[in-house]
């Protein structure tokens, strides 16, 4: 059997399989430096906004509150996004702002703007469309749709436990944007409550779209010219990201499909299938079993559809989002008989290490371990024993450690 071929980290020489998108040693001193909060999109420092923000770029203008200061709209790893208004074409957009510590790195700028111009290409009712990139001073931003209604994080924390049938519209209209988003070869990376906005109107219809495209991937490009994330670093929310993007790996959409699954768990349980710190949620998606007895009074075709999407390696989940949309009117019509459902009449389950429909060369499943054979201090496998995993989270909860020496 040949070894795996082999890459070098540019920023810390350490050698690394070249199936991996990051280097894990990157990946853990990332982690150990500053930690990471849950619900954040990267393991990097939240960006703090500007103490006095520009009020105009180009010709969008930032729309303020009572208080004179910008409506923030969200904040996160990448930056800031606010309310804004489009003065020539007289309508709200939202406007997101990148941090001011990308200005100085071509790189990252590149790839900024090849993401931005990848996610400007989905165009579907269910996906907020990217409108404008540009720049004013030192500041990079790019316009997008602004949606009207309250994210899906919002309305799970006001209603409570989602109802069945809405629970179903919802995963449906969020499957046809990922199907559009997968049209176009990109993976979003980062599904989960807070980037859906959902508006129940008055006459009862309803209203789904999946915004801010940040972190989409194309698949077309190598991971080190696409990622607007620094090499080694985590993209994405621990609590609804898949197992593979742990592993450092290239992702696919049946990545995104997973963080649905997590999307569809939270609004029938009010709460993520896994919880905890970054190390024990990440070790949880890796390894545990799926917490079923939280889902008590879930009817059994849905518990069977989150097995499916939560699958942990990739090649048993719907291998594309036109798989789950054609399995959802197969789920509502058992619900509504009141009638159980089997997976194998779900959909035919593809082998484990069958191939995803894609338009690329499939990446294999990803590791259920993230291995770094240069760490003596926990034996060499990084989350592979309790004892790892206790010391991890012990270190990231010690501010006061910045070093850790990895050895031969």
């Amino acid at each position: 059997m040949s070894p795996e071929s082999q890459r070098t980290c540019p920023n810390c020489g350490n050698e690394f399989p070249e199936a991996m998108e990051f280097c894990p040693v990157c990946m853990l001193r990332k982690g150990l430096a500053g930690g990471v909060e849950s619900g954040e999109s990267s393991f990097e420092e939240a960006v703090p906004a500007p103490d006095e923000p520009t009020k105009r770029f180009e010709h969008y203008e930032l729309v303020t509150g009572e208080d004179g200061k910008p409506v923030e709209l969200g904040r996160g790893a990448m930056g800031v996004t606010y309310k804004a208004f489009d003065v020539d074409l007289r309508c709200p957009v939202t406007l997101k702002v990148i941090s001011e510590r990308y200005l100085g790195d071509e790189s990252a700028r590149l790839r900024f703007l090849r993401e931005a111009r990848a996610a400007a290409k989905v165009r579907h009712s269910n996906v907020a469309s990217v409108l404008h990139l540009g720049r004013t001073g030192d500041s990079y931003f790019y316009a997008m749709e602004f949606v009207e209604g309250e994210t899906l994080e919002h309305f799970i924390r006001r209603s409570g436990r989602v109802e069945v049938k809405l629970v179903l519209e919802i995963v449906a209209r969020v499957a046809a944007g990922l199907a559009a988003v997968h049209e176009q070869n990109l993976v979003h990376r980062d599904i989960k409550p807070s980037n859906i906005m959902v508006r129940l109107k008055d006459d009862g219809t309803l209203r789904a779209k999946i915004i801010d495209l940040g972190l989409a991937k194309s698949l077309n490009e190598s991971g080190d010219q696409t990622a607007i994330s620094t090499p080694g670093a985590f993209a994405g929310t621990p609590e609804f990201a898949s197992p593979e993007q742990f592993a450092g790996v290239p992702v696919d959409i049946r990545s995104d499909l997973y963080s649905l699954g997590v999307t569809l768990w939270e609004m029938l349980s009010g709460t993520t299938p896994f919880r905890g710190t970054p190390g024990g949620v990440m070790y949880q998606h890796q390894h545990s079993p799926l917490p079923i007895e939280e889902l008590q009074g879930v009817p059994q075709p849905l518990v069977v559809l989150l097995e499916t999407l939560l699958e942990k390696d990739p090649g048993r989940r719907f291998q594309d989002p036109g798989d789950l949309l054609k399995a959802i009117p197969t789920i509502t019509g058992r619900i509504e008989a009141g009638r159980k459902i089997t997976r194998e009449a779900l959909h035919k389950m593809p082998p484990a290490a069958g191939p995803a429909r894609t338009r690329r060369p499939p990446s294999k499943p990803g590791p259920k371990k993230i291995s770094i054979a240069r760490l003596p201090v926990t034996g060499g496998d990084l989350f592979g024993r309790e004892e790892d995993l206790a010391f991890l989270d012990r270190v990231w909860a010690n501010k006061d450690v910045n070093v850790v020496t990895l050895g031969v």
